[in-house]
């Protein structure tokens, strides 16, 4: 994932989890579905809404908006309660995300030069962000993701005989000008004084020999460059010729795949770059984009996958949906589908019914 993201952005990518007003059982609320022994309140229902519309707002104006909200508020109570679902498979297969989630967030404080989490939240806060939402968002995300990773991801396969034949087909895409994808860590020199130049690059020799003996140059990015690179592990994406700063281009397109150079002085300080992937003109051969195209074939197999794995999590639960609402992932209930327990006591849900 990469950074740096507002804050409100990065509730964006767990917008659609329940508040945990739920877990609080004291908030009298009506409820639109009952997911097991969980449920989704209309106030979940109408803030997912407002989320949506806030996000479509950044690329639609006019009737373009109006038409993007449609087509998305049409699916929400679909994706709320396959959300759900996952999180309650989450809890019986006894995955845990506290671990995740304090690296996550840890990882946002350094982003924001924060000096500490209690910081965090008081920058969420004037945000207009409830903290306890947002990491019970990203806890809710993530134990979704493990789920799909363990049940759905890597059961997937796909066969040398298929990559090839998606090459073949595909050739013409990867036509490409010859270009480079390059990592950086940058030792800055910028508004130092003369006399601090030696132990800068004493530093950056000392960084270097970690990379050439093995340690991650991503990880070393992250620990030791002053580039505005640093967070993303250094990463600069593809460049073709002509774009690069003229003393680490020439360097830059003499190595290697995964090689490493030697340091390079620039006006802004010392410069270390790895070349992760190397593009030569015309088209690539088969060698350069396996990785690529096995990415895109597994993007066109997991979508079904997943729908059919939520599908059978589906089969296996009760769901109900209050009249006036649509579920449109409805799939014909097993028989003898009953309620199943999860860390939420179906006593909290039931004092929860209020108006309806």
């Amino acid at each position: 994932m990469r950074y740096k993201l507002s804050l409100s952005l990065l509730l964006g990518v767990a917008c659609f989890a329940l508040s945990p007003h739920l877990l609080a059982g004291t908030i009298f609320e009506e409820i639109i579905a009952r997911v097991n022994n969980d449920v989704i309140t209309k106030s979940d229902f109408e803030k997912s809404k407002e989320s949506i519309r806030k996000e479509l707002q950044k690329n639609f104006t006019g009737a373009e908006f109006e038409k993007a909200v449609a087509q998305q508020e049409k699916g929400l109570l679909k994706t709320m309660i396959d959300e759900q679902l996952l999180v309650q498979k989450a809890i019986d297969l006894n995955l845990t995300a506290d671990t995740e989630v304090i690296k996550y967030l840890d990882k946002i404080r350094k982003d924001y030069n924060l000096a500490d989490m209690e910081a965090l939240d008081k920058m969420m806060m004037q945000q207009g962000i409830d903290p306890v939402e947002f990491k019970q968002n990203i806890k809710n995300y993530t134990l979704r993701q493990q789920v799909l990773g363990r049940e759905v991801y890597s059961r997937l396969q796909m066969s040398n005989d298929e990559i090839s034949k998606y090459y073949e087909a595909h050739k013409e895409e990867f036509n490409r000008p010859e270009e480079l994808r390059v990592r950086e860590i940058l030792i800055s020199s910028e508004g130092k004084e003369e006399t601090q130049i030696p132990a800068l690059e004493k530093k950056a020799q000392e960084v270097l020999q970690k990379a050439k003996s093995g340690e991650k140059f991503d990880e070393l990015a992250v620990k030791y460059s002053d580039g505005p690179t640093a967070k993303d592990g250094g990463d600069l994406g593809f460049f073709p010729r002509g774009k690069m700063l003229k003393e680490i281009e020439d360097v830059a397109f003499k190595l290697r795949r995964g090689q490493i150079s030697d340091i390079i002085r620039t006006k802004y300080g010392f410069v270390i770059v790895k070349v992760e992937e190397k593009h030569e003109a015309g088209i690539q051969k088969l060698d350069v984009v396996r990785n690529e195209i096995s990415e895109r074939i597994f993007e066109t197999k997991a979508q079904p996958a997943i729908q059919e794995y939520l599908t059978k999590l589906r089969k296996q639960s009760f769901i109900e949906v209050k009249p006036g609402y649509v579920d449109t992932g409805a799939v014909q209930k097993v028989a003898s589908a009953e309620p199943k327990q999860t860390a939420q006591k179906q006593s909290e849900g039931e004092n929860q019914e209020g108006k309806k």
